[in-house]
């Protein structure tokens, strides 16, 4: 059985596609956060938990908590696809 390890990041909506566009998808994508990540990572460890909560720097900002067994490698490869797909920055906290 292998370990499971907490990480934590900032994700922040940064997808540029016109004002009110951009302000309706930072929404849409911030709404699902949770469930979007928690889908994927579940897809590869299904004893994955995402946690998000909001940032004090804003709607466009949240805060993911992910415990998982998944390698550093792997975690990166996920959130460089979900950030490419739905515009947004993630920076790890710890």
């Amino acid at each position: 059985m292998n370990p499971k390890t907490n990480f934590s990041f900032e994700v922040q909506y940064t997808a540029d596609s016109g004002a009110g566009a951009s302000s309706a998808g930072a929404d849409g994508v911030m709404a699902s956060l949770g469930p979007s990540l928690q889908k994927l990572f579940a897809a590869t460890d299904p004893a994955a938990t995402v946690a998000v909560s909001d940032s004090h720097k804003g709607s466009g900002n949240k805060l993911v908590e992910l415990t998982t067994t998944l390698q550093d490698a792997e975690i990166a490869d996920i959130l460089k696809a979900f950030s490419g797909q739905h515009g947004v920055s993630v920076n790890a906290l710890e």
